[in-house]
């Protein structure tokens, strides 16, 4: 199946999952995900605002506040090439739609940074396989922005980990040279460790 036609495929699946079903999974990713090492380790952690059926981060990012943790949010650029920033974002701060409807911030360039001064990024997808290959939504902002880590031989930079519902895994993903493999992708199931080559849902 061609990458297009996969993303509306899952998107649809996605799509289809009723409000107490989003509910439900926002909560048990969040249970997986604050007991995960990488999130209680972390201090700069970009999350992103769920829309289209993603898994909403709210209640886990409710948690990162509470634990005293700094919360960024993507916020997209167009220099100097299509890719994106990460904002320090604080309860009550205004958000603004982007071109494609999602809130963002409003920019205040001494509150934006690179993503390689973050611990962390919680990155949405719609497809992942076990090899940590992502479908992404196929504009390639994350792409772009985390090129950086394939010209780096020692540090990487933060740890990249993919959010999704279960139903979005698919047996196997073609790669291209210019993508990013995830560190691990966390579901509403499972913590999906690609690092160690595991699944396993009560990782430490």
């Amino acid at each position: 199946m061609q990458p297009s036609e996969l993303r509306r495929e899952i998107r649809s699946l996605r799509r289809q999952l009723s409000h107490q079903a989003q509910h439900q999974h926002s909560l048990q990713l969040k249970r997986l995900a604050t007991n995960f090492s990488p999130f209680r380790h972390s201090r700069r952690i970009a999350f992103y605002l769920a829309a289209q059926g993603e898994i909403d981060l709210s209640p886990l990012m409710q948690q990162a506040f509470k634990a005293g943790k700094q919360v960024y949010l993507p916020v997209l650029r167009s220099r100097p090439e299509h890719g994106l920033w990460f904002a320090l974002y604080e309860p009550g701060d205004p958000l603004q739609h982007n071109r494609f409807l999602i809130p963002e911030p409003v920019i205040h360039r001494r509150r934006t940074v690179m993503p390689w001064a973050l611990d962390l990024i919680l990155m949405p997808l719609v497809g992942f396989d076990l090899n940590g290959n992502r479908l992404g939504m196929g504009g390639g902002y994350y792409d772009r922005t985390l090129a950086f880590r394939r010209l780096r031989t020692h540090w990487k930079g933060p740890k990249l980990i993919g959010i999704a519902h279960d139903l979005q895994k698919i047996d196997e993903l073609s790669s291209q040279p210019w993508d990013i493999p995830m560190d691990a992708v966390i579901t509403e199931k499972a913590i999906y460790n690609f690092s160690k080559n595991t699944e396993n849902n009560s990782l430490k």
